[in-house]
């Protein structure tokens, strides 16, 4: 860190040598140094009050996390010192004070503003801090005013948690730790997650720390992400459940929600002998069905479905059905009156579901319940590792995706989609549903596109008719 030496100590000297009567008491005033030392966290450090021209002044927090915080300060520019920094405390102990030299500066107004990053806090704590400085001599010099912070709270953690699916006997429920995941293991935080669940919403309640219901639990480790699957359930039921994480030996708890099993006659068919779940090597163990939904055959383009609908229709059109607003399951008429799967109400009413439930999956209600539509999640991993070509199987157009681990392939043809009473673009382009929605604008849904020159992830209308490849749960 430069210093900056700008001798406004010997001209305070000089000039107070030369002030002589009372006629100069006014000019005295306004030449002494501002003084500036008062004891903060009740510290016993050997902070002196100098007669020195500089201001400290302690800032806002600017970002807390779990385990982390990034704090302000300021000191006019004109100061000289050998460092600048904040000092910080756990709760008012002046016993245990840190103090962090700051090496990030700007400049604004005659002041320099500074920030340090602290990392290593216990969560939902309450810490102390104030500004610092040491002179050239080593004289330390802190704010006159001491602020307070509290890092945040492990109940944080359950925001990254959702029931992904619901199924008949079981339901899965994803933790996704990614945003915080290096702040997690950079602190060597013991911590645990889970779910309880229970028929009865009575059920959830703690008892030394220990849920009185079924408990499932993931040891946090080197994913970031975990699935934990509930079995054995019962069909058409309601189920409650609360998440929870143990963090150095203390259970933070979600609000209670609950999901309701598939009924078993929800589902109205099963997969044809045909059909089979191709090992793409794909990380997630996501297997890959060799036939469209509603195909005999791999080159077939099978049945078109509007997204969230689990009725099939040809691609000649024959069937005499129009894929428009109007004709939508989940919306009154227009892309603005979304009333389900929504999560912006400009487009209708906000239940902040991104997942198709498996009850609107069209491949889990017509091929049962081994199967469903791939995640946007999972289209990504698709492309990421396979290699895709451009080619024709038994004459028909479409891409191969053949795995770079296994070697394997599955033929996606270039089904085109249905709008209106109309089918667009067979032969050319493929329209392949996922069960994800465009979060951002939900009149839209996430699909599997490719032509002869390139695979791309994209979003159409939820009402196009697009055909459906699933994928083995």
């Amino acid at each position: 860190m430069n210093n900056i030496n700008l001798h406004r100590e010997n001209e305070i000297d000089n000039r107070f040598i030369e002030l002589k009567g009372m006629k100069s008491l006014k000019s005295l005033i306004l030449l002494l140094p501002f003084v500036v030392g008062l004891n903060a966290c009740n510290s016993d450090d050997d902070s002196e009050s100098l007669q020195v021209a500089v201001q400290v002044v302690t800032g806002e927090i600017k970002d807390v996390g779990l385990t982390t915080a990034t704090l302000s300060g300021s000191v006019s520019a004109s100061s000289s010192s050998s460092e600048i920094g904040i000092a910080y405390c756990l709760g008012n102990d002046g016993n245990a004070i840190t103090y962090i030299k700051a090496t990030d500066f700007e400049y604004d107004s005659g002041n320099r503003n500074f920030y340090v990053a602290i990392s290593g806090l216990f969560p939902d704590t309450d810490y102390s801090y104030y500004a610092y400085i040491k002179d050239n001599n080593g004289k330390l010099i802190v704010a006159n005013e001491k602020k307070t912070f509290r890092t945040n709270s492990p109940l944080e953690l359950l925001k990254y948690n959702s029931i992904q699916w619901v199924a008949m006997r079981d339901a899965t429920l994803r933790w996704d730790l990614s945003e915080i995941y290096s702040e997690l293991t950079d602190n060597n935080l013991h911590m645990s997650y889970g779910i309880a669940w229970s028929t009865e919403k009575e059920a959830l309640v703690q008892n030394s720390n220990q849920f009185t219901a079924n408990t499932q639990a993931v040891v946090f480790g080197q994913e970031p992400i975990a699935i934990v699957k509930l079995n054995s359930l019962n069909p058409s039921t309601v189920y409650y459940y609360s998440t929870y994480v143990n963090l150095n030996g203390k259970q933070y708890v979600s609000p209670v929600g609950s999901f309701v099993t598939i009924s078993e006659n929800a589902i109205t068919g099963t997969a044809p002998d045909n059909v089979q779940a191709v090992d793409l090597g794909l990380p997630s163990g996501t297997k890959w069905a060799n036939v469209n939904l509603g195909a005999a055959k791999s080159e077939d383009l099978g049945l078109f479905f509007a997204w969230g609908e689990t009725d099939g229709y040809s691609g000649d059109g024959t069937d005499g059905h129009t894929f428009n607003w109007s004709n939508y399951k989940w919306c009154n008429g227009s892309r603005d009156s979304q009333t389900k799967y929504c999560t912006n109400s400009d487009y209708g009413i906000v239940d902040d579901k991104t997942v198709l439930d498996l009850a609107d999956d069209a491949a889990f209600i017509n091929w049962g319940d081994e199967w469903r539509m791939p995640t946007n999640d999972e289209v990504y991993e698709l492309f990421d590792n396979t290699k895709s070509k451009w080619t024709t199987l038994e004459g028909v157009y479409g891409c191969m995706f053949t795995s770079t681990s296994t070697g394997n392939s599955i033929f996606l043809p270039a089904s085109g989609c249905r709008v209106s009473e109309s089918h667009y673009d067979e032969g050319q382009n493929g329209y392949y549903w996922s069960a994800s929605i465009d979060q951002p604008s939900p009149y839209a849904s996430r699909y599997l596109g490719f032509k002869a020159d390139k695979v791309f992830p994209a979003s159409l209308h939820r009402y196009y008719g697009m055909t459906v490849r699933p994928v083995r749960r």
